[in-house]
């Protein structure tokens, strides 16, 4: 299949969104007719993606050094209204930034060192980010 690219992604996340459309359409086939939102296939997707990520390469120390332009648009809307987690805002929007610039496949192993909260908020991020991109390849319809 053949995915239209966005001028706007960097080279890698266009490589990291064709293989990632590709977990999606694995979970369409293997759910058949489950009835399923199109946030949680994503979801599964990034899980799945980040498993395969996690056994093809060694995990480096996390690299969030950078600080996020516009953290908080980033972030899930729980982890947004959460006070007092401004360390775990920090880093899943720094994660958020990385896969963006540098590939999910840096920020996937990256956030493997971290705990599984902020894990989670990672991938919750991305499904906010990725779900219309791959809306608009027409991965999902």
């Amino acid at each position: 299949m053949s995915i239209p690219k966005t001028q706007n992604f960097s080279e890698h996340l266009e490589r990291s969104l064709e293989r990632l459309g590709g977990h999606v359409e694995q979970q369409i086939e293997s759910r058949g007719e489950q009835n399923i939102s199109e946030r949680e296939l994503v979801k599964e997707s990034i899980q799945s993606f980040t498993k395969e990520v996690a056994t093809s390469q060694e995990i480096a120390a996390p690299a969030v050094q950078s600080t996020p332009q516009n953290t908080s648009q980033s972030l899930p809307s729980y982890l947004q209204d959460e006070e007092g987690n401004e360390n775990a805002k920090h880093i899943v929007g720094a994660l958020v930034e990385e896969a963006l610039s540098h590939g999910l496949e840096k920020a996937v192993t990256h956030a493997k060192k971290y705990p599984a909260f902020v894990e989670d908020a990672f991938h919750d991020a991305l499904v906010d980010k990725l779900l219309p991109e791959l809306k608009r390849r027409g991965i999902l319809k």
